[in-house]
């Protein structure tokens, strides 16, 4: 249980990693005014979701309702889509799974030092209970972008390890089965990949865990 539980923090760690560096999926103070981007023509509908992802929100259900209107402005064939386009919906993809939630959650158990099994399993349980199915259409968003010459930003990196990292957590049935992934995964190599394009050592945290 111990080696679970520490890979797990250490998976938890790396996602906070990841948010920490921007302030697109923590909380804020801004209010942000609820709008039906429904009735917006396409432009506005990218002003809207670029000002939304940049409000601070954690809403999800706000991210879910303008990722669907950002993905339908996308060809059927991402390879020939705006590389910008590709990015914002897959910022919105990601926002739409609900990890900005858990991450403030995240931050709430381990803020000060660690925490007890059962707050860490709470924990576990709001990151296990992500939408996978926005954050795989996000790994695929984010991979035609970079197949298309794309620059990423360093967030944008993060962005993209986190949900393919999170894909990957889903796939072995949970966070704290991470460490059990065998190594030469492609999906897992694909998130360090992108995560040291970010900055960040993944591996690293895996094996080494966090002092219990």
């Amino acid at each position: 249980m111990k080696s679970k539980i520490t890979a797990a923090v250490a998976a938890v760690v790396i996602i906070i990693a990841f948010s920490s560096c921007q302030q697109v999926f923590t909380a804020s103070a801004l209010a942000w005014v609820e709008t039906d981007i429904t009735s917006m023509s396409d432009t506005q509908k990218v002003s809207y979701a670029e000002d939304l992802l940049s409000s601070g929100t954690t809403s999800t259900a706000d991210f879910a309702a303008a990722y669907d209107e950002i993905a339908a402005l996308l060809p059927d064939d991402l390879s020939t889509a705006d590389s910008d386009l590709l990015i914002l919906a897959a910022d919105l993809a990601v926002g739409s799974s609900g990890i900005g939630d858990a991450v403030n959650d995240a931050l709430s158990v381990v803020a000060g030092g660690t925490a007890d099994e059962a707050a860490l399993t709470d924990m576990l349980a709001s990151l296990d209970a992500l939408d996978t199915t926005n954050l795989s259409s996000a790994v695929d968003l984010i991979t035609a972008a970079e197949a298309g010459g794309a620059e990423l930003t360093s967030e944008q990196y993060a962005n993209a390890a986190a949900a393919q990292l999170l894909v990957v957590a889903d796939a072995a049935d949970g966070i704290e089965n991470l460490s059990t992934v065998d190594p030469a995964d492609p999906d897992l190599v694909q998130a360090q990949t992108w995560a040291a394009a970010a900055g960040i050592d993944i591996e690293a945290l895996l094996t080494g865990g966090l002092p219990a």
